[in-house]
């Protein structure tokens, strides 16, 4: 039933350029030490050469290739523009819906226009002129694994990010912080994979959190039906609104106080480690890693 048989040659794309390689990399080996054993299999790591990047492809040619590339580079549309000129299937989600929800600045504008609540954000380009309401979340416009979060709880430590030299505000997001509970839904094969609450000592869900001191996960956690029901709507909403491919996973703060549901982000390449959340989703659903492997390259796409 898990067989990989009719691909004959799997290249896994692990490492890249990104803040995020170390990641890719533990996502790549899972899926590499999963499947090796299925068919001919083959882990590439990218570099900055994009010649060794083209010349090993070509050189392989690969049936299918299973995208474990995270952040910039990996899911930006950008190694998904090269694969639809290469004319090579790939897993997950396309070049435009790659390149949109990978910005969030974009994508929160796409959000609010399919009537799904998200944090409110300031004006990127007078950003020193507006009143804020305290406290704020500074957050890198595009990159994953919760790198560069930073919470300002006044004034005097916002001035202190703005007069640091170090940081390039151009590429940061201010946005309202959401006091609450730290939600996410996955989706697979375009339907609910599962809802999962996620439980940490720390204030902010952060990198530390997600692949260190690794935080609490409880699937199916206690919810009103109604917020329930507006996670599972919204996320599937967001999924099919913006043409996501098979898989994504859909995050979300809680505010039990206000009793709303704030949409953060969406990943279109949800880590495939032994510790991320999609994963263990699968297993709760009686899905195993093989099977969730299969089902994405079974879903493999190409933009021609």
């Amino acid at each position: 039933m898990d067989s990989l048989k009719k691909f004959k040659k799997i290249l896994i794309l692990s490492a890249g350029i990104s803040e995020e390689r170390n990641i890719s990399k533990l996502s790549a080996k899972h899926v590499y030490d999963t499947i090796k054993n299925e068919t001919t299999t083959k882990i590439l790591n990218v570099s900055d050469n994009a010649n060794e990047l083209l010349k090993v492809i070509q050189k392989f040619r690969p049936d299918v290739i299973f995208n474990c590339l995270h952040g910039y580079f990996g899911e930006d549309g950008q190694i998904q523009s090269i694969l639809n000129y290469l004319k090579i299937p790939y897993t997950h989600s396309g070049v435009l819906t790659s390149a949109v929800l990978m910005n969030k600045i974009i994508s929160k504008k796409l959000f609010k226009s399919i009537g799904i609540r998200s944090p409110n954000s300031y004006d990127e380009f007078n950003i020193k002129n507006q009143k804020f309401k305290f406290p704020l979340i500074i957050k890198p416009i595009s990159g994953g694994s919760s790198y560069g979060l930073i919470k300002i709880n006044n004034k005097k430590s916002l001035d202190k990010y703005f007069n640091d030299k170090k940081l390039i505000k151009s590429k940061m997001l201010i946005e309202q912080f959401i006091d609450g509970r730290e939600l996410t839904v996955g989706i697979l094969e375009n339907k609910i994979l599962g809802v999962m609450e996620i439980k940490f000592s720390e204030e902010l869900y952060d990198y530390n959190n997600k692949y260190i001191n690794i935080a609490e996960h409880i699937i199916n956690p206690k919810l009103p039906k109604k917020i329930e029901k507006e996670l599972i709507e919204n996320s599937l909403k967001v999924h099919s609104s913006l043409n996501c491919n098979c898989i994504s996973r859909v995050d979300f703060r809680y505010n039990e106080k206000a009793n709303k549901t704030y949409l953060l982000e969406v990943n279109t390449q949800p880590g495939l480690t032994k510790n991320s959340l999609i994963p263990e989703m699968a297993r709760e659903k009686g899905i195993s890693f093989l099977k969730l492997c299969k089902i994405l390259l079974d879903n493999s796409i190409c933009e021609i």
